[in-house]
């Protein structure tokens, strides 16, 4: 047996979509891991759209871009089979970055890691991909964005952009959990019909063709007491605009411009940060890495219940990996994106 994987061939282009043409598919000797160690074979993997900026060589603006040759990198899950660790055992399950390959050495020493992410999995639920998603990175953005940085009160009217993504359906069935109103913006339809139908949303605004702030005025009159913003650019601004007196903007991603060159002008409304006595708070879901037993528990428990929907596309094989992080940008899909191996 070999070790597959994905690496770096050259580098994207502005605008070009992420396909495998930017990858050499190359195979290698499963590595051996050696004292303190332990080898994990990478059950599924998951996708971020801060990958997309690993690609870009030096045009990359938030991100340490991969170099010529180098590993993709990437989160993924999957059992230890090999240790040399006393903490990990064989058979347990892990998330951790694994990078876009079939295995990977993992070393249990996460002092000399600049963020930790290597995480022990306590209950794990099949299929294993959820703890990439449902169960995983996607929805500890949400459960600490949402309820750390929102602190919602059960009543309060809830806005969540890119509510058909992975966070954004996250942060959406989580705000139910907790009582609130919520109100979700996709593009189109179809995935507004199914933030309705499988989300759960109280209200979908389809941002593709309907007058956003015209929808907001409506929907909210009193004002927006939470907005989860996943996406910047006219969104957040609108949000800013409809802001209820005291009003929290949790900060998780903005898609919509990120990868814009040149850099987009910022909003016009942030004035209502100050009328409003509003607070806008960014946040970064690894500063919760102690704390993501806690959330684990959490997730695990609602979804044993019920109460709590997977939402994941799920893709299937390596070579699919530049595909399913492509959905990411295209808007064609709608839950959680992850590639089962």
């Amino acid at each position: 047996m070999k070790n597959r994987q994905l690496r770096l061939k050259r580098n994207i282009r502005q605008g070009e979509p992420v396909s495998l043409d930017l990858f050499d598919l190359v195979e290698t000797d499963i590595p051996e891991p050696n004292e303190g160690q332990f080898l994990v074979e990478t059950k599924a993997l998951g996708t971020s759209p801060a990958q997309r900026a690993y690609l870009m060589g030096e045009m990359s603006r938030f991100h340490p871009p991969l170099a010529i040759g180098e590993l993709m990198r990437g989160r993924g899950v999957g059992p230890v089979i090999k240790s040399r660790h006393p903490d990990y055992k064989e058979g347990e399950i892990v998330a951790c970055s694994t990078g876009w390959q079939d295995y990977s050495i993992q070393d249990g020493d996460q002092t000399k890691m600049p963020v930790k992410t290597l995480q022990k999995i306590h209950d794990p639920q099949e299929p294993l991909y959820l703890h990439l998603g449902t169960l995983g990175a996607s929805a500890f953005a949400a459960y600490y964005g949402f309820l750390d940085v929102g602190r919602p009160k059960a009543g309060e009217t809830v806005l969540v952009s890119s509510c058909a993504g992975g966070v954004g359906s996250m942060v959406a069935q989580i705000a139910r959990l907790k009582g609130c109103r919520v109100i979700g913006i996709a593009g189109g339809p179809q995935k507004c019909a199914w933030i309705q139908d499988v989300v759960g949303v109280d209200a979908a605004i389809d941002y593709k063709n309907e007058d956003l702030y015209e929808k907001l005025a409506e929907l909210v009159p009193n004002g927006i007491d939470v907005y989860f913003d996943n996406v910047g650019g006219e969104t957040l601004d609108a949000a800013l605009k409809n802001l209820a007196l005291r009003g929290r903007i949790v900060v998780c991603g903005l898609i919509s411009t990120e990868y814009i060159d040149p850099p987009v002008p910022g909003p016009r409304h942030y004035y209502n940060l100050i009328y409003k006595r509003a607070r806008m708070e960014g946040f970064f879901v690894w500063d919760y890495f102690e704390d993501f037993p806690t959330a684990e528990a959490d997730l695990v428990r609602w979804y044993k219940q019920g109460k709590l929907t997977p939402t994941e596309r799920v893709f299937k094989g390596l070579e699919s990996a530049p595909e399913a992080l492509q959905s990411l940008f295209a808007g064609v899909d709608t839950g959680i994106k992850v590639i089962e191996l």
